[in-house]
């Protein structure tokens, strides 16, 4: 079978990261390889990839930006992709991408034993290689034409539902998660939802879908994200958190070396761009006593942890989802019409330096067509 192969290499690591945008699509190390097609292990099955999405979180790590504390729960080479549609027998389904206890044939470790299984411990044990979401060194991930996934990990997906909104099962179940843990208990009277990708603009959609009836701002830089947040249920669009922050009429003060400190803010903060900038900004746009919900995926970076002491501000960092936030994503797909809005171009692996570049850029998912 067809396959992209990801090899990273220290040296390719570093200039990645130095470079950034500037470093050569064709200069990274992916590569489309001809490889056996995986044979099932017990309790898998063998699926045939459909649609492919390609992640903001899959170019964090080609392109250096991914934590190296977070090396050990990778094994390379290996052939990523987590946002998949696939077919089992001529039916449509979806794939939860995790590796877990269930997967390595383990028993549960504490968290899988309380239905956690996005925080299993035991990512670099059992019968795989080390590996988080979808993929290692011993299981291809959707970036290729055949995968094998734990039956209890395929959902089938109801007639009713587009290839291009079925294959955004994963980003939702994500938001799903983030959204249930840390607002949904409580909603809090209005929130502010930072970045126009696609874990921005589910999230808007899933927070009317969930029943939050309350005003929803987001910061969109892009004019057709502008039209889509609205579309999915924001009240009001701007294009920076300072813009959103000043019509709002929040107060700020001026400190030394042009350092801006705030007070009062919205009631929570869904930062989902990513960008480290970002949350630093949700830092003092979220109100005094108020909560962030972070989604987006930063890596390291220098930050100011004042505003969360001096505005007792709680920060909550979000990891994928468990079982039943998967399973959740998927029962409200038929509700969530629209959203397929969000897929653009479909490529073949073989275009895939057309696919990086494409998505690099930003605005519609991007998603490989095996």
């Amino acid at each position: 079978m067809r396959a992209l192969s990801f090899s990273p290499s220290l040296p390719r690591y570093v200039f990645a990261r130095l470079m950034g945008r500037r470093y050569p699509v064709r200069g990274l190390p992916l590569h489309l390889v001809h490889l056996p097609e995986p044979i099932p292990p017990r309790g898998f099955e063998r699926l045939k990839v459909r649609l492919a999405g390609i992640c903001a979180s899959d170019l964090d790590l080609i392109y250096g930006r991914t934590s190296l504390a977070l090396s050990p729960f990778y094994s390379f080479p290996a052939v990523l992709g987590h946002e998949i549609l696939a077919e089992l027998g001529g039916v449509r389904v979806v794939v939860n991408p995790l590796l877990a206890c269930l997967e390595r044939g383990l028993p549960d470790c504490p968290a899988c034993a309380k239905g956690e299984d996005h925080r299993c411990r035991n990512l670099t044990e059992g019968n795989f290689r080390s590996g988080m979401l979808g993929y290692c060194s011993d299981l291809p991930g959707g970036w290729s034409e055949r995968i094998v996934a734990h039956r209890e990990r395929i959902f089938p997906i109801a007639e009713s539902v587009p290839d291009e909104r079925a294959v955004l099962a994963e980003p939702l179940a994500v938001a799903v998660h983030g959204i249930q843990q840390a607002l949904a208990k409580d909603w809090p009277e209005e929130i502010l939802v930072v970045g126009g990708g696609t874990i921005g603009l589910l999230s808007i959609a899933l927070l009317r879908v969930l029943g939050f009836e309350g005003p929803i701002h987001a910061v969109v830089r892009r004019s057709h994200a502008a039209q889509w947040a609205r579309a999915f249920g924001a009240n009001v669009t701007y294009s920076s958190v300072r813009e959103a922050q000043k019509a709002q009429k929040y107060q700020s003060y001026q400190g030394m070396l042009g350092r801006w400190g705030w007070r009062g803010g919205f009631g929570a903060v869904i930062e989902a761009s990513g960008n480290p900038a970002a949350l630093q900004e949700a830092s003092w746009a979220v109100a005094e006593g108020g909560r962030i919900l972070l989604l987006g995926s930063p890596g390291s970076a220098l930050h100011d942890f004042s505003p969360y002491w001096f505005r007792e501000v709680r920060l909550m960092g979000s990891y994928a989802y468990n079982w039943d936030a998967f399973a959740t994503a998927v029962k409200l797909l038929p509700e969530l019409e629209g959203i397929e809005a969000l897929v653009g171009q479909q490529f073949g692996l073989e275009a895939w330096p057309e696919a990086i570049r494409a998505a690099r850029r930003g605005g519609a998912k991007i998603v490989f067509k095996p």
